[in-house]
């Protein structure tokens, strides 16, 4: 590299800056400027969850790669981050060369997450809020929801001591005026979890614009291969 490449890393729901720790030294030993996005209520940041919406979080991203040169910049978002990084996009089209939507869900125009998965979703969660958030799985939800998540024990005590309920307000605002566009200034790319049953957003090989690779993993890459997860970052950012 000519230059060193930024890559700045956003975690899913509940997931805060330290869900990259097993890879971002692999980007840096790799010769990547790696930054780990906070988001308010995620990690060690005490802001109420209360007091956080979706548009929020977009706020704190979008601090975060102003600070960055656009053309140097790959964006990696996974899961529920996926929200996040298609509003940063809509609110500036150009603030990063690539995005890389790591088994990330995509916003339809104009509809929040409840909006796009419905009423009795909404309902359910709504019910297991407490403090204006929503906890994360427990082991048991975990294994029903995600099968083939790859989660060790191990990796789950790790994960108890920082996980954070997500705020209820993140569900509830829509993310994007307009489809992504995969003509315009920033690239797209994906990462499927192939392991994700069924996948997390409708994306594949096929879809003009995309660049789409496989990770034959859970929908938690980042923790359970971190190698792999690496490369694909690493190989994608090339582009």
């Amino acid at each position: 590299m000519t230059t060193k490449t930024n890559i700045v890393l956003v975690g899913g729901g509940s997931m805060g800056p330290w869900t990259w720790e097993r890879v971002a030294p692999i980007l840096e030993a790799d010769g990547y400027h790696v930054l780990a996005v906070q988001l308010r209520a995620t990690g060690n940041d005490a802001t109420p969850p209360s007091e956080v919406s979706l548009r929020d979080w977009v706020d704190d991203l979008c601090a975060a790669l102003t600070e960055l040169e656009p053309s140097e910049t790959v964006l990696v978002a996974h899961s529920f981050a996926g929200y996040v990084a298609a509003a940063a996009l809509d609110r500036d089209p150009q603030i990063a060369r690539m995005a890389v939507f790591l088994d990330a869900v995509l916003p339809s125009p104009g509809l929040s997450w409840f909006d796009q998965m419905g009423s009795q979703t909404q309902a359910f969660m709504t019910s297991l809020q407490k403090n204006g958030a929503i906890p994360f799985f427990t082991r048991e939800q975990l294994d029903g929801v995600y099968p083939g998540h790859g989660l060790s024990d191990d990796d789950w005590v790790w994960m108890q001591g920082r996980i954070t309920a997500q705020p209820i307000g993140t569900y509830t605002q829509s993310a994007t005026r307009k489809a992504l566009d995969a003509e315009g200034a920033v690239k797209l790319a994906y990462v499927r979890c192939d392991r994700t049953v069924p996948p997390v957003a409708d994306i594949d090989e096929a879809t003009p614009g995309w660049t789409v690779r496989t990770l034959p993993t859970g929908h938690w890459p980042m923790i359970t291969d971190p190698i792999a997860t690496a490369s694909a970052i690493e190989e994608l950012a090339g582009q």
